[in-house]
């Protein structure tokens, strides 16, 4: 558990990443970064650390910057994504889980939020799924993919039509494990991840905060 210092330093810098507000390859300045967040220092350096083990800084050197979103990267953590997911619910509708495990995955699907908040809850939900398996390396692994295409998912939770999509698909999931059927939540899963990963890499090749991601300049409009 994070110092409560440090986790307001990495929750107001992962913020103006995900916001593109700190853009990929620009350099983080210490000094800079505590009089814009207005958090000391030492903070500072604990949170460039976590965020450099969750992929959205880099080092080169002695240097820190914001790293761009690496497509091969992308594309290997949605191929592990499908293989943890696909096996969770397959143990999940194994074990059966009760009417209030279920309730409360539901209870968690009720409300459209704000972008980042939304995906809060999307990841939320899906470690809590992960975990009616009963496999903590699991979760653990599924935890540490999803935390390294957050900011690619960032981009893609702002499609309204995909919420939604989404938001159905996690429904139908919570019925299939909750039935027991396995097999049929894992080819859900598998529907699910391919439509996500598509909206995604769309939202990339195509909008102007998508090349930024990658790397690129805006496009001019």
């Amino acid at each position: 558990m994070l110092a409560p210092q440090t986790d307001e330093a990495y929750r107001r810098l992962r913020r103006l990443i995900l916001s593109l507000e700190l853009r990929p390859g620009e350099a983080l300045v210490e000094r800079k970064l505590e009089e814009r967040i207005k958090v000391s220092r030492t903070p500072i350096r604990a949170a460039i650390q976590k965020l450099a083990r969750e992929g959205l800084i880099h080092r080169t050197g002695r240097v820190y910057s914001v790293a761009p979103v690496d497509l091969d990267e992308l594309n290997e953590a949605f191929e592990f994504r499908k293989v943890l997911e696909t096996s969770a619910v397959r143990l999940a509708a194994a074990r059966k889980p009760n009417t209030k495990e279920l309730n409360e995955l539901l209870s968690a699907l009720e409300k459209r939020l704000e972008p980042e908040v939304e995906l809060e809850k999307a990841t939320d939900f899906h470690l809590a799924l992960a975990r009616l398996s009963g496999n903590r390396f699991l979760v653990e692994s599924l935890s540490e993919v999803l935390g390294r295409i957050y900011r690619a998912r960032f981009l893609e939770i702002t499609s309204e039509s995909g919420v939604q999509q989404a938001q159905a698909d996690h429904t139908r999931l919570v019925e299939l494990v909750g039935a027991g059927q396995g097999e049929e939540a894992a080819r859900l899963v598998e529907e699910h991840l391919g439509r996500s990963r598509e909206r995604l890499l769309q939202s990339l090749q195509r909008s102007s905060q998508g090349l930024i991601l990658l790397g690129g300049e805006s496009r001019p409009r």
